[in-house]
This record gives structure tokens, C-alpha cells and sequence, in this order.
């Protein structure tokens, strides 16, 4: 897992689910660098984004 894969990993432990743009700007990362990290964790089935009536949603998958 790369880096910013484990700094939004940490933020998710304390926080799931979170609100992906309240994600995003908590993490500090720039766009590239968030895109390849949820991208990184989605993949491997360590977190999820799910679409509600309140918006996008990062969640960590147990």
C-alpha cells in the first residue's frame, strides 16, 4: 500500500463512513495523489464508495 493509500486508510479508522470531498480535503493530497490512493484501496477491497441521496460516501470494508 503506498502512502497516501496508508494516510486515508487512517483517517477512514476513526471515521467510516466519511463523505468522499470531506475525505479528499482531509487527506491534503493532490488530486493525482488521492486519485491513485482511493483507486489503490478500492482495489484491493479495502474500502468502498457508495452513492446515496446525500451524496458519495468512502467506507471501510470490514
Amino acid at each position: 500500500m503506498s502512502e497516501e493509500g496508508k494516510a486515508v486508510s487512517n483517517i477512514l479508522k476513526f471515521n467510516s463512513p466519511v463523505d468522499l470531498n470531506d475525505l479528499k480535503s482531509q487527506s491534503g493530497l493532490s488530486n493525482k495523489k488521492w486519485d491513485k490512493a482511493i483507486k489503490g484501496l478500492t482495489k484491493n477491497k479495502l474500502t468502498s464508495v457508495s452513492k446515496t441521496d446525500e451524496g458519495l460516501f468512502v467506507e471501510v470494508v470490514e
